[in-house]
């Protein structure tokens, strides 16, 4: 995957709140208050939230049926996060 790796994390404070790896700065979050700030927790988890997503597809069986809907979901979600 072609996303920064390492720890993302949410740094700065209201209204200068930004997504850093080590010492890297991703992107500065734009506005104020409780929506910037889970924002930035939403964006700082995407990592995780990526690499979960791919161990989901690694580990369920494609022969069973009523594990489609779930697999499908997750391919398009990592499709939309790497396209």
């Amino acid at each position: 995957m072609k996303h920064t790796k390492g720890k993302w994390e949410v740094g700065g404070q209201d209204p200068d709140i930004y997504i850093e790896s080590g010492l890297k700065t991703l992107c500065k979050l734009w506005g104020q208050g409780e929506e910037q700030e889970a924002n930035a927790k939403l964006i700082a988890a995407a990592p995780d939230l990526l690499e979960c997503l791919d161990y989901v597809l690694g580990s369920f069986s494609l022969e069973r049926t009523e594990n489609f809907d779930l697999l499908n979901k997750c391919k398009e979600a990592i499709k939309k996060a790497t396209s």
